[in-house]
């Protein structure tokens, strides 16, 4: 998985993002809006390609693979995911916050089914219990994986949050 560069203003900003895009409800209608939202993001403001996925209670509701992604890019997000259930926090803010010494990184003993870095947002409720559903992307630089989908769950909301690639 290697380090990447990130920002000491991201831990702030990632849990601020997490804390902002919480829905109401959450319908599988919904995860084809957002992943559809998602994949005219990457293509269009992102400029590349990217592995899309969408799990509810570990089982897909969207999947979508531009061109130029592989099987590759399923082995991430399962890594990402891993993560992010691990840690109940995005797979970004995971790491973000290791790195600033704010959590410990637990998975680091297990580098080959864990990948912190950008990419899995969990979909959390208004209460902020558990989450619905957590969303995955794979292709894109690692900050952006993560704001892509941070992008779209914001027009779908209709919320303003502040950015990692920004």
């Amino acid at each position: 998985m290697g380090a990447f560069e990130w920002k000491p203003a991201w831990p702030k900003i990632v849990k601020q993002q997490e804390e902002t895009l919480r829905y109401g409800e959450f319908s599988r209608v919904m995860a084809l809006e957002l992943g559809l939202k998602i994949r005219e993001l990457a293509a269009e403001q992102y400029h590349g390609a990217a592995a899309i996925r969408i799990l509810e209670d570990g089982m897909v509701v969207f999947s979508f693979k531009m061109a130029g992604t592989s099987a590759e890019n399923d082995w991430w997000m399962d890594r990402k995911l891993a993560v992010s259930r691990m840690t109940g926090v995005s797979s970004l803010r995971a790491y973000v916050e290791s790195e600033a010494g704010l959590r410990q990184a637990e998975w680091a003993a297990r580098p080959d089914n864990f990948a912190a870095c950008g990419g899995c947002f969990p979909v959390f409720r208004q209460d902020g219990k558990a989450p619905c559903c957590h969303v995955l992307v794979s292709g894109l630089r690692h900050q952006e994986d993560h704001q892509v989908i941070a992008d779209a769950m914001a027009w779908q909301l209709g919320k303003e949050i502040p950015s990692v690639t920004r």
